[in-house]
């Protein structure tokens, strides 16, 4: 009985306990959830934050076919969206491989879970080859190894296993080139005839005349119609070219006849081999099923090699006016936009070129040579003009201004020479002259002319230049700006010795006056040592006259104190214990201490103040000296450094102000450039933004508007409120075109005004304000005066923003202005085609983001990117003096 009572009770607490536990894991539970979630949000978070390793992979788009292009793209995940990985070189053994591009595939996306959000970004780069093998087989693909900055990635390669397209009857295939020698710079035509008696798909065309930048030049005809078009591949890029459709027969054999037709024009002279064309397609062969679908296979139709002779234009006989020109039958036409003109006027010239053929790489020769207008009456721009082709193709305007100089009855008749290849000779042509009525007026520069504004007449019969402004001008401060502000500059080197000495001397003058303070004690115990060995040496010159029970007490005293302050006590107890002996003799009362016991005080004295004698050397005079040696040096260097720029800035205000009082256009021109010569010379040896902005008024003058673009960037670069080169080149700016035009700054420039002070003027009111902080912090006095710190916020935040302003300030490093007008071209070479329609016009401000063998690489203002010439941009920032 008793065990089956302990039994229950002990079943009855296993139950019990069950069912806390029970309650205790109800209780848990939702914490727990809790805890569980919020790790697993965290997991996730970290998981996401943490960047894997950059991967690349190798891919072949299509089939893989001899003599046939095939793509091999390289996709790479894990890197950054910019900048653009470099591109890595590609050699297949057995192929012809071509780069193709590199495009970048930026996704994003946002997360927002428990009330926060995630953004997330995936960039992913694809590159690209285009690959020809020369024949069947396998094709040995090497690892590919990509870099962008730190990181790099490597993609495996492998074996590509290239197959043959057979040949097929059904389809033919042939190039016809001119059966003769052609001419360098000769557009002539070029045919490709494509025969099919089935119907094809997936055609793939190689015509290695397409793909010769190097040699050729190949001007497509517009395609109007894009159903009768087909794409022709050229290496890089595509073109559509378009054709025409009949059946013919060939053989007894009746065939569909496709023709494509563009134009071809040699860039070199030598006999240039031109490798066979061919095409590849699916064709169906076989019984068509149920459905009249047949089964397709890819052939093969092959041209045959060339060879196309090109010879050299001859330079014998070669007219002055000829610029390239290559054709059989030429015709020009002149118009103007008036009849009567004043003296100094812009004059518009309409200048029309007609032919049997395309005139796409047409371009108008010299104007101001021989057989051209005469350079005593007219100004020509120096900047050749861009054409504006017709539909056909086969006519080319040419718009441009004129400067009148003098009194003319005519526009004389310009010639245009051009090389007839059936002829093998040159052969010039000339426009009808044109009556003109020219009377005195205003001069107006060769800005103006380029611009081509109207300019205010003269006073009717004076011939004389009114003194206000011409009308195109108005706007532009051509004022010259006084020599004080040129001829009295502050040498930069002088400027950095000074700001270097605002930070040495208050954090020098800090540390000594702290070494002092924590020294106050020393110097104290000094000061007691000196005054007991004054009082010791005062009491000795008594004891050689004076009785020596009169004076032995105070010189005891005295040398017990002093050797106590120098820790002689030792030393002193015999010379005390000598002096205390003859005080108590009986002759003590009249005679002085004996001189043995004097001599033997003085040499301890004099021993224990060389122990304590301190070594004080005036760093302060130092310091000054070589403040005063620097600043001494850093004048002299700076003297010797500006004389030669000194006399060119003379010279060139001397002329300056000859060209501004100068009533002759030509002889007015020359005069500002000769001061812009002068002055460009004097601004490489000075750091005035003044200066500077009389070399681009004096450019400005000579209507060179490049190089007063970039003597105005270059002033405004030291000094951004700087009146006349801010004026001026918002006066150039505003005559650019809308698409090229660099724009001024926001609000924030006017809000924090100090952004466009000079580098050397923010550091210098940085380091005064940091020195004047510093001097306030300084224990001048033996309590530090704590409220003084308060104060010294006010020029430690000054001291701050002049710094974050320096260190913030966006370098005009890659900032350049165009020097010349040329052809924006996609690659780094001549062949290249054109980026844009229009060449770019001299003076507008680009950006360079690269440089390499001669051509650099610029982004324009409504960011169009492209290669021109490297000598035809200058940067903004001079070179650095070694």
């Amino acid at each position: 009985m008793l065990r089956v009572i302990s039994g229950l009770k002990r079943t009855s607490e296993r139950s019990e306990r069950g069912r806390t536990a029970h309650w205790r894991m109800r209780a848990w539970s939702p914490t727990l959830l809790r805890c569980a979630a919020v790790c697993i949000v965290m997991l996730c978070f970290a998981a996401r934050s943490v960047q894997a390793a950059p991967t690349a992979e190798l891919s072949v788009d299509g089939r893989a076919y001899a003599g046939m292009p095939f793509g091999i793209r390289m996709t790479v995940d894990g890197f950054d969206e910019s900048p653009a990985p470099k591109f890595p070189a590609l050699n297949i053994p057995g192929a012809k491989v071509t780069e193709n591009g590199i495009e970048p595939s930026v996704s994003r996306s946002i997360q927002i879970f428990n009330g926060q959000r995630q953004d997330s970004v995936v960039v992913r780069w694809v590159l690209s080859w285009r690959v020809v093998a020369d024949k069947e087989g396998t094709l040995s693909i090497p690892p590919i190894t990509v870099e962008q900055g730190s990181k790099r990635a490597t993609a495996k390669g492998g074996g590509l296993q290239v197959a043959t397209v057979p040949s097929t009857d059904d389809m033919k295939f042939e190039v016809t080139l001119p059966n003769r020698p052609i001419w360098v710079g000769e557009s002539v035509p070029v045919e490709l005839t494509w025969l099919l008696r089935r119907d094809v798909s997936e055609q793939n065309f190689v015509v290695p005349l397409l793909t010769m930048p190097d040699d050729f030049v190949v001007s497509p005809p517009p395609a109007t119609d894009p159903r009768k078009a087909l794409p022709f591949s050229t290496g890089r890029s595509e073109i559509r070219l378009p054709f025409v459709q009949d059946e013919t027969e060939v053989a007894g054999s009746k065939y569909s006849r496709l023709r494509f037709t563009f134009l071809l024009a040699p860039r070199r002279a030598g006999k240039i081999a031109v490798p066979a064309s061919s095409v590849m397609a699916e064709m169906a062969f076989g019984r068509p099923d149920v459905f009249g679908n047949a089964p397709t296979r890819m052939f093969r139709a092959v041209d045959i090699a060339r060879v196309l002779e090109v010879k050299e234009l001859p330079l014998t006989n070669r007219p002055p006016s000829f610029a390239g020109a290559v054709g059989t039958s030429f015709s020009m036409a002149v118009t103007t936009s008036r009849s009567v003109v004043q003296t100094g006027e812009p004059l518009e010239l309409v200048v029309t070129i007609k032919s049997d053929q395309r005139l796409d790489a047409l371009a108008l020769g010299k104007l101001d040579g021989p057989g051209g207008l005469p350079a005593d009456v007219f100004t020509v721009p120096s900047e050749a003009p861009p054409g504006e082709l017709s539909d056909d193709g086969k006519t080319k305007t040419f718009r441009l201004s004129v400067q009148v100089l003098g009194v003319t009855s005519q526009l004389p008749a310009l010639a245009f020479g051009y090389f007839d290849p059936a002829k093998a000779e040159y052969q010039t042509i000339h426009s009808e002259p044109i009556a003109l009525s020219v009377k005195g007026g205003a001069v107006v520069s060769a800005n103006d002319v380029v611009g081509g504004k109207p300019t205010a007449p003269t006073a009717a019969g004076t011939g004389k230049t009114p003194t206000a402004a011409p009308v195109s001008l108005v706007g532009a401060d051509l004022s010259l700006s006084t020599a004080s502000r040129t001829a009295t500059q502050v040498s930069p080197t002088v400027l950095w010795v000074v700001i270097a000495l605002l930070y040495l001397l208050p954090i020098g003058n800090l540390l000594i006056r702290r070494q002092r303070r924590a020294s106050a004690g020393a110097r104290q115990e000094a000061s007691e040592v000196r005054q007991a060995r004054s009082a010791v040496e005062r009491d000795l010159s008594r004891a050689k006259g004076t009785p020596a029970r009169d004076v032995a007490g105070t010189l005891v005293t005295g040398l017990r104190g002093l050797a106590k302050l120098c820790d002689r006590e030792a030393e002193a107890r015999d010379l005390i214990t000598r002096i205390e002996n003859e005080s108590f003799s009986p002759a003590a009362a009249q005679e002085p201490l004996s001189s043995d016991v004097v001599g033997r005080v003085q040499d301890a004295v004099a021993q224990w103040r060389a122990g304590s004698k301190r070594s004080s050397r005036s760093d302060a005079a130092v310091l000054v000296l070589l403040v005063g040696t620097s600043l001494l040096h850093a004048n002299l260097a700076s003297a010797q450094a500006t004389t030669e720029a000194d006399q060119e800035l003379l010279s060139g205000r001397s002329d300056y102000q000859a060209a501004m009082a100068q009533g002759d256009a030509t002889a007015r021109q020359q005069a500002f450039a000769r001061a812009a010569t002068h002055l460009a010379t004097a601004s490489h040896g000075s750091n005035s933004p003044d200066v500077l902005a009389d070399w681009g008024n004096a450019a400005l003058g000579a209507g060179d508007v490049a190089n007063a673009t970039l003597a105005y960037r270059r002033a405004l670069a030291i000094d951004s409120n700087n009146a006349r080169a801010k004026q001026n080149l918002s006066w150039l700016r505003s005559r650019q075109p809308e698409a090229l035009r660099q724009h001024t700054a926001g609000a924030a420039e006017t809000l924090f005004f100090f952004h466009g002070w000079p580098k050397l003027r923010k550091l210098l009111i940085g380091a005064a304000a940091f020195a004047l902080a510093i001097l306030l912090i300084t224990p001048w006095g033996g309590v530090r005066r704590r409220s003084w710190w308060a104060v010294a916020l006010i020029p430690a935040m000054v001291w701050a923003g002049m710094t974050l302003s320096v260190l913030l300030a966006r370098s005009p490093t890659d900032d350049a202005v165009l020097l010349d007008s040329v052809v924006l071209r996609a690659a780094d070479n001549p062949g290249a085609p054109a980026a844009i329609a229009e060449p770019l016009p001299r003076g507008i401000e680009v950006a360079i983001d690269s440089e390499r063998d001669g051509w650099a690489r610029i982004r324009t203002a409504n960011g169009t990117q492209g290669w021109v010439p490297a000598g035809t941009v200058e940067r903004v920032l001079l070179p650095s003096k070694p």
